[in-house]
């Protein structure tokens, strides 16, 4: 007789598939050489994850969900200290070591991505969707449209390449020094563009 499914084991397998990739690369993984480390059978791996492509969409999709706070979050709710909570918490999970090596497992994916023959896209989404969050919550602060997507384009550009700066250095004082300056820099653009009402600055 069969023994029944354990729901939470498929979560049990991504926490151990996670640190198990550490120290590797996404191109390296095979259910072989996952199980193999892993100390479980390929068929298991099979069972909950069906082939090697779900089972990268579902590493990946744990790793970007720490976005679905704000976007689930609608930006009339968000004022000046909210933003800047959001934006440090999450500048204090990419500092962590361990999400050092997620983060460098989510850049990996997304440049796989760009020439697979089928998109995953949720990297180019997760962008559009933090620059259109941005853009939207200064169109809301005041700022002119044209002038708000610029402006949140390269907030947006800014704030993934910090934490490439960190995945690639692993200088973390360095890189929080520059995300402290993106910072500042950014609410005083803000500033400074609704003192001259919106002008081009």
């Amino acid at each position: 007789m069969a023994r029944p499914a354990r729901p939470e084991r498929k979560s049990e397998l991504l926490s151990a598939i996670l640190e198990y990739l550490m120290d590797k690369s996404l191109a390296e993984l095979t259910f072989r050489s996952l199980a193999d480390g892993l100390g479980v059978s390929s068929y298991v791996l099979v069972y909950h994850f069906g082939h090697r492509e779900q089972l990268i969409n579902e590493i990946i999709r744990g790793i970007e969900s720490r976005l679905d706070s704000i976007r689930a979050t609608d930006v009339r709710d968000i004022d000046r200290d909210a933003w800047r909570a959001f934006l440090l918490q999450s500048w204090q999970w990419t500092m962590a070591q361990r999400n050092r090596h997620l983060a460098r497992l989510e850049f990996e994916a997304t440049a796989q991505d760009v020439v697979a023959a089928v998109p995953r896209g949720t990297a180019q989404e997760h962008f559009r969707m933090l620059h259109e969050k941005s853009r939207d919550w200064l169109v809301l602060q005041g700022i002119r449209p044209d002038f708000a997507d610029t402006d949140a384009r390269l907030f947006t550009a800014a704030f993934y390449g910090l934490q490439f700066d960190f995945v690639v250095n692993n200088q973390p004082e360095q890189a929080s020094q520059a995300f402290e300056l993106m910072m500042l820099v950014f609410f005083n653009n803000l500033d400074r563009r609704l003192a001259t009402d919106g002008q081009h600055i």
